[in-house]
């Protein structure tokens, strides 16, 4: 009985321990099976660390090459983007008018233009060999003729019930009546002289020049706003043929229906400069080539010349007069500064007595400075300039890791807006600024609202900051007592890469007068004449794009700082955007004062 029960108590026993070394074997095994992987990676990693180690840094050193390549590409891409998609259109582009005049297809020759849009006339493009589109009109050849004003014509037909009363006096631009023979050969009409002070000429109630205050953004002169988009003294009427509302605002710009003075070419004159290159002192460092060592010369003594007409010779006298009790204002990036440079050194040279031309805040100018007032004292005029990259509102945000960012609302007007309120004469421009890196990129760059887009195409950003700045041009300038213009983009002729990756255009010493670089007009053009066509506003586009076109032999480059001083040239970075002064910038000035000479004067 006792060794029964010795046996009972120990089977148990044994088959608990035969079930405990089952499982701590079968631990063991999965364990191993588990640390294999393990294994094999450590022992891989032993052996093989040298070469793995360099593999990863290869390839995050294409990685990182790739990245900072198509960022450093990407700006020019879309420049050659906008070069794929735009078409030729060297000639003829939209230029407002005064009136609307309708050909007489019995005894007149069919027109070379079309009307293209509200307020504007398309005068075709030129045609080219082997391309047939519908887009090419043949451009007939045009008797050059002197743009004098006050000149007759010869009624084309039909243009009787087109005329309207005599415009009255408009805010120191004055109206006149059209001269109408009936089917009479027009007479010839003298260019008038040019006097020094007419006397008695009107000029506008303004507050003194010395009160308006470098922060003062309130100062408005007149009435504007909606209610003002055509004044009582402006004449609107429709052109029952194309449905296209004309402005007529004093016969401004109706030399222009008879001659494209942005179609032709640069010719030596051995008059220019108007001003000599170191007779300015208003010409800051960037942009005074002769001063800063450029040997030569040749480049001075190019004037443009219109294929249908000839420019009246620029005077500053006169222009100064026309300006009398005037705001004249440039508003825009650097390329307009570079504009308001040449506009008072052009003016100045009507001066007998320099020191009455003076920046009334004392200031001297620079790239810096964003605000400039000169004043005129002996015509109680100014010319100033306000800096806007855009033309609408740059800002900032702050980002999720508390760093601030710049923005562009492009559905709001710029903030120096107030100040353009108040002037007679203004004249826009932006463009180049929009090929920048963050604004060619547009992430998280573009608002509209409180919305900050992720990505936004700078394209479609720029076509609406256009129909903002337009939507604030209908809303708030007055026809009746405004002029406004919008110069069109300046080429730039960089060599090799862009401004910012070693483009270069050192060594030219002559324009391009062939070729089919002559043609290249950017898409961001035709945005502009889009805009301009949709606006109520008869504003004028000074289309200088074609003009420049040629002149790879203005710019900058290597002398865009000084070195005369035993200094070495250095041509890693070169200016091949803006213009030496004397120089392109003036040819700008002289169109203004084309249109200016054209209005009618009391005098």
């Amino acid at each position: 009985m006792g060794t029964q029960k010795q046996d009972n108590t120990t089977l148990p026993f044994e088959r608990l321990c035969t079930e405990n070394e089952k499982t701590v074997k079968n631990t063991a095994a999965e364990s191993l099976s588990a640390s294999l992987p393990m294994a094999s990676f450590i022992y891989l990693w032993k052996k093989n660390r040298y070469a793995i180690v360099t593999l990863s840094l290869f390839v995050f050193f294409l990685t990182g090459m790739l990245y900072l390549g198509i960022r450093g590409l990407e700006a020019t891409l879309i420049s050659y983007k906008d070069l794929y998609y735009s078409q030729p259109r060297s000639v003829r582009p939209p230029i407002i008018v005064a009136d609307v005049f309708k050909a007489n297809t019995e005894s007149d020759p069919p027109p070379t233009w079309q009307n293209s849009g509200k307020g504007s006339v398309d005068f075709g493009h030129i045609d080219t060999v082997g391309d047939g589109g519908d887009d090419n009109v043949s451009v007939e050849k045009k008797t050059v003729m002197p743009l004098y004003e006050s000149q007759s014509v010869t009624d084309p037909g039909s243009l009787g019930p087109l005329i309207q009363e005599p415009i009255s006096q408009i805010s120191g631009f004055n109206g006149s009546e059209v001269s109408v023979t009936d089917k009479t050969k027009p007479k010839p009409i003298n260019e008038p002289e040019f006097v020094s002070d007419p006397g008695g000429l009107e000029t506008l109630t303004q507050e003194s020049i010395s009160e308006i205050s470098e922060n003062d953004d309130s100062v408005d002169h007149g009435t504007h706003g909606g209610d003002a988009a055509v004044g009582e003294n402006t004449h609107l009427f429709v052109d029952n043929d194309t449905s296209v509302k004309m402005v007529d605002n004093g016969g401004a710009v109706s030399l222009l229906k008879t001659c494209d003075l942005y179609m032709g070419t640069w010719v030596k004159d051995e008059e220019y400069p108007i001003y000599s290159p170191d007779s300015c002192p208003y010409v800051d460092e960037a942009f005074s080539c002769q001063g800063n060592g450029r040997p030569d010369s040749k480049y001075l003594k190019w004037r443009w010349k219109p294929d249908g007409c000839e420019l009246p010779r620029f005077n500053a006298t006169d222009f100064l007069v026309r300006l009398r009790g005037k705001r004249l204002m440039l508003v825009g990036d650097s390329m307009n500064r570079n504009q308001f440079e040449s506009l008072l050194c052009l003016l100045r040279e009507g001066l007998p007595d320099k020191s009455r031309m003076y920046e009334i805040h004392g200031n001297k100018i620079t790239k810096g400075r964003g605000y400039f007032v000169f004043n005129f004292a002996d015509y109680n005029c100014t010319v100033e300039f306000v800096r806007s990259h855009f033309l609408v509102r740059e800002g900032t945000r702050i980002n999720g890791q508390g760093n601030s960012n710049p923005t562009l609302s492009i559905d709001r007007i710029d903030k120096s807006a107030k100040r353009w309120k108040g002037a007679d004469i203004l004249v826009f421009n932006t463009g180049h600024w929009w090929a920048h890196g963050k604004t060619a990129r547009g992430k998280n760059y573009y608002k509209e609202g409180e919305v900050v887009y992720p990505k936004f195409d700078a394209v479609e950003a720029y076509r609406r900051s256009m129909r903002t700045w337009g939507k604030w041009i209908d809303k708030n300038a007055n026809p009746a007592k405004q002029l406004v213009f919008y110069r069109g983009y300046s080429s730039a002729h960089f060599r090799g890469g862009d401004w910012d990756s070693g483009g270069a255009c050192n060594g030219e010493t002559e324009p391009v007068l062939t070729g089919a670089i002559l043609n290249n007009y950017p898409l961001k053009m035709k945005i502009v004449e889009e805009v301009i066509q949709k606006m109520q506003f008869p504003v004028i586009l000074l289309n200088v794009t074609r003009l420049t076109n040629f002149r790879k032999d203005g710019h900058p480059s290597v002398y865009r700082k000084n070195s005369t001083e035993g200094k070495k040239v250095s041509t890693r970075k070169q200016d091949c955007s803006h213009w030496c002064l004397p120089g392109v910038p003036d040819a700008w000035n002289e169109l203004i004062y084309t249109v200016i000479y054209h209005l009618p004067s009391s005098s």
